[in-house]
């Protein structure tokens, strides 16, 4: 009953706002009219529907954007890890849907010169086979369209307002995942870092060199007064099979500064580009010196990779953006499998200072 009451209330407010409205209208015109007719409809607004609730309804529309984020997240992140630079002799694996083996197939033994009887003993093949696995990594996190509505919102006319925000998120994660996993990452399931996605390469090659898979290279601690020759010593430590090769001699941006230093003393030109945009050493033509991002400026080391023998590895189609309204936000998460691996131990070489 008292429903009911506050019902015809209303409505007798409404009537009178109207009529009001109708007699000013005599006086003043339409204008007055109009707001007679818009006064009504304003108290309208919170008379109650059949169902008990009100017309005016606070809670946004959210389908459209959370579709949005849905069905275009992953192309767009996709779209930024196609373009994610790892530096050259990288090999990319782009649909890892379980662990993949990187076979590597070598021989036993060898040939010997000629004779009648039968010599097989030691011979044969060798497998040494790695396998890429990939785990996969999250990101969650809320997003309010208001607090944007007047800022970023306002000014992004480019693009619609999920892929702004997407594109933005996808650059950010794949920039924690280079500096924090690529290099020194540890695979955690249980951890909760951006470290523990998956273990990178530098971790990876620390296994391998107290397994003693691999030997380091040494060449002590690299100055600006030694840095040249500090590399020099370093190539010439690797097999000669090497040198008719394409070589990526990867090092933290500190060691290439050391090196540019230490170069101009020694020679009347500065270390500059080759027309490719990469930096070549002198007397190897097919190496180069790249400095990495995922290297950090604490490593006073080098990393030297031919045949591409460095693998990363992800799944485009886990690579997805997740999102749920609730309330006026969208709660979203955003998915993305992440590996590192070698495709084979004896395209890789180290100085000691790279696995400290």
């Amino acid at each position: 009953m008292k429903a009911i009451k506050n019902l015809f209330m209303l409505a007798a407010v409404s009537v009178v706002c109207f009529l009001v409205g109708a007699l000013a209208a005599n006086a003043a015109g339409s204008i007055a009219f109009g707001a007679g007719v818009g006064a009504a409809l304003f108290l309208s607004a919170f008379v109650p529907r059949a169902d008990g609730v009100g017309i005016l309804n606070v809670t946004p529309d959210l389908s459209a954007l959370t579709t949005s984020f849905v069905k275009f997240g992953g192309t767009i992140f996709k779209n930024q890890v196609n373009d994610w630079d790892l530096g050259d002799a990288v090999t990319v694996f782009k649909n890892v849907k379980e662990p993949i083996a990187m076979p590597k197939l070598s021989a036993l033994g060898g040939p010997q010169p000629y004779s009648a009887g039968d010599n097989t003993t030691g011979n044969g093949a060798k497998f040494t086979d790695r396998t890429l696995t990939v785990y996969q990594s999250k990101w969650d996190f809320d997003i309010d369209p208001e607090v944007f509505r007047n800022t970023y919102l306002g000014e992004q006319t480019d693009m619609p307002y999920y892929q702004y925000i997407l594109d933005q998120i996808a650059k950010e994660e794949l920039s924690q995942i280079l500096l924090n996993t690529v290099g020194y990452g540890a695979y955690n399931a249980s951890g909760s870092t951006v470290a523990a996605i998956a273990t990178g390469w530098i971790t990876n090659l620390k296994a391998q060199v107290t397994a003693t898979t691999l030997t380091p290279i040494s060449i002590g601690v690299t100055t600006s007064s030694n840095a040249v020759a500090n590399t020099e010593t370093f190539l010439s430590g690797l097999p000669s099979w090497w040198r008719t090769r394409e070589v990526v001699v990867k090092c933290s941006y500190a060691f290439f500064d050391l090196y540019k230093i230490n170069y101009r003393t020694i020679n009347p030109y500065g270390f500059v580009r080759r027309e490719n945009g990469k930096y070549y050493i002198d007397g190897w033509q097919n190496a180069q010196l790249e400095p990495c991002a995922w290297i950090p400026n604490t490593n006073n080391g080098l990393l030297a990779v031919t045949n591409k023998a460095l693998v990363f590895g992800t799944d485009g189609d886990r690579i997805s953006v997740a999102a749920t309204p609730y309330r006026n936000i969208i709660k979203a998460r955003l998915l993305f499998p992440v590996g590192f691996e070698f495709a084979d131990m004896s395209c890789i070489s180290v100085s000691d200072k790279f696995v400290v």
